[in-house]
């Protein structure tokens, strides 16, 4: 079972990610990027994606993987939440814009776990 990191700054929009993912993956939530940059390093060899909303106060989305990333020197799996398009995502990353479908979801975050197999384990 995959465990993910679930960053929203909105605690029904968080209840309800977490809803829809806990059935198939361990899910770890978070209501902030501070927030999230401290559970990730009390688990940094247990998560296997991360699930971020782009818009965030305090620290957004961006910002907390781009802090991740520079802290651990290498490139984490994410999935980025937005119901803004002004955002500057690098195309190689995944997107999920608002609103979605469960079924949206969970086929995204299985694409992403299943695109990224053994990636903890190569890094």
């Amino acid at each position: 079972m995959a465990t993910l990191l679930v960053v929203d700054d909105e605690a029904p929009i968080l209840k309800v990610i977490t809803y829809m993912l806990r059935s198939e993956h361990s899910v770890i939530t978070a209501e902030s990027g501070i927030e999230a940059l401290a559970i990730f390093e009390s688990y940094p060899d247990q998560i296997d994606l991360i699930v971020t909303d782009v818009t965030m106060p305090g620290m957004s989305g961006l910002e907390l993987v781009a802090r991740l990333e520079a802290l651990h020197s290498r490139r984490f799996p994410v999935l980025f939440i937005t119901g803004a398009s002004e955002y500057p995502i690098d195309a190689d990353r995944a997107v999920l814009r608002k609103p979605f479908s469960p079924t949206a979801l969970k086929d995204m975050v299985r694409q992403l776990l299943q695109a990224c197999r053994g990636c903890r384990e190569h890094q």
